[in-house]
């Protein structure tokens, strides 16, 4: 009996508070913690705390998830929505709503979290790169629109924001990877929202992306033929965000 309580006490994973703004669709011993699809967790008790300003969800974790709970580490509750042109989390509708997890090994561990209020755009998974591109005005683009490279999809904005000035805005884009590897000192970015007409010698032209970018807006980037690509940048460079593609040719 003793060897039995020493082998469950040793095989336990660690125990976390997450707080969210409120418990819908959660269940105690029935809400599982995910991550990539695999149980990693369940919902032992929900409560509220303190000031009641949060719902705080008791969780045990799987052993092996211990290392992985630090300041970097993220949850939210994954449930059926559609959102930027996307459907996510149909599977929840036959078997309920569950805890998704980023998990990170970034920052000191931690037991107590607070809760995202929707999945975040881009996760630990993802390989890519953070550009941020100034902008006068943001039309139709919001966070969640996609980002193009000659019509493909590429990567989404992932915050979008006024600046303190108040006369322009400030927006992260991610591209995924090999694709950032074509953003260039000399790449140029524009709004890709609805579509561009154009008159010339070849007759009229109009010219969008796609179906989605004309519904919720878009960004999209290449290196011109008639500008020079320069050298490859890194994370976080500044970019101008143009208006439509044709004001990115003018030199």
């Amino acid at each position: 009996g003793g060897f039995l309580a020493w082998k469950a006490f040793s095989e336990k994973g660690p125990t976390i508070t997450i707080g969210f703004d409120d418990a819908e669709g959660l269940q105690v011993e029935k809400t599982k913690i995910r991550y990539r699809d695999v149980e990693v967790g369940v919902v032992e008790a929900i409560g509220f705390s303190q000031d009641l300003s949060k719902v705080e969800v008791v969780a045990s974790l799987t052993k092996q998830s211990e290392p992985f709970l630090t300041e970097g580490t993220r949850f939210w509750v994954v449930k059926a929505q559609v959102s930027a042109g996307q459907i996510s989390g149909l599977g929840t509708l036959l078997g309920g709503a569950y805890i998704g997890v980023d998990f990170s090994d970034e920052g000191p561990s931690q037991r107590r979290f607070i809760g995202l209020p929707r999945a975040p755009l881009v996760t630990s998974e993802d390989q890519g790169s953070y550009f941020t591109l100034r902008a006068e005005s943001l039309g139709s683009l919001a966070e969640g629109a996609p980002v193009y490279y000659r019509s493909l999809e590429v990567g989404r904005i992932v915050e979008a924001q006024m600046d303190d000035s108040g006369e322009s805005f400030t927006l992260r884009v991610f591209v995924e990877a090999p694709h950032d590897r074509r953003v260039a000192t000399g790449t140029r970015f524009w709004n890709a929202s609805g579509f561009d007409a154009a008159m010339s010698a070849e007759g009229f032209r109009i010219d969008t992306p796609s179906i989605v970018s004309l519904l919720i807006g878009g960004v999209a980037f290449d290196n011109f033929s008639s500008l020079a690509a320069g050298d490859p940048v890194g994370d976080d460079t500044v970019f101008t965000h143009y208006d439509n593609r044709q004001d990115t040719l003018v030199p």
